[in-house]
């Protein structure tokens, strides 16, 4: 069963604020840290990667939505993948941007 195109679009605008705040906390550690937070070791990236999404299923789970999302079929999973995309496409972005500066 496929989800809803609007509720796929809402998850994915969440993963990719979530995303987005959580890239930028981390990228104040390490600027604090005193390391280049646009080159980090591909487990850094990885280990962010899942640290997001963890901080959007505690989203979800804060929000109460998991009735409602086993009502219209959308599995643990299914929203990870879901909340794994904004992060992966951001997260790539940035490697290339890092590239070529």
């Amino acid at each position: 069963m496929r989800p809803n195109r609007l509720l796929v679009q809402a998850y994915i605008f969440r993963g990719a604020r979530l995303w987005l705040l959580t890239r930028a906390a981390i990228a104040g550690v390490f600027l604090l840290a005193g390391t280049d937070p646009l080159r980090l070791p591909t487990s850094v990236v990885a280990t962010l990667i899942g640290l997001t999404v963890a901080v959007c299923f505690l989203d979800t789970y804060r929000h109460r939505e998991g009735v409602f999302l086993g009502n219209v079929g959308v599995g643990s999973l299914m929203l990870a993948a879901i909340f794994v995309t904004p992060a992966l496409i951001g997260e790539l972005t940035l490697r290339l941007l890092a590239a070529t500066l």
